[in-house]
């Protein structure tokens, strides 16, 4: 996957938002997600939502609004 150095920050800006704990283990996102995709599913959770905000919003990934 190819991330622009604005995309990494961004994506660095949502894991702290959603309260990701350095050290704390979280599954990998599928890897056949761009980064836009990616991202967009971060802006997904709310603010402060953690580890179970991550995973469900990686479970809403398979499945239509």
């Amino acid at each position: 996957m190819n991330w622009s150095e604005q995309q990494r920050v961004r994506l660095a800006d949502e894991y702290a938002r959603i309260g990701y704990v350095p050290g704390e283990q979280w599954p990998a996102p599928p890897p056949n997600l761009t980064p836009d995709e990616l991202l967009t599913m971060f802006a997904s959770i709310p603010d402060g939502a953690g580890r179970r905000g991550y995973m469900d919003a990686l479970a809403k990934l398979g499945t239509p609004e």
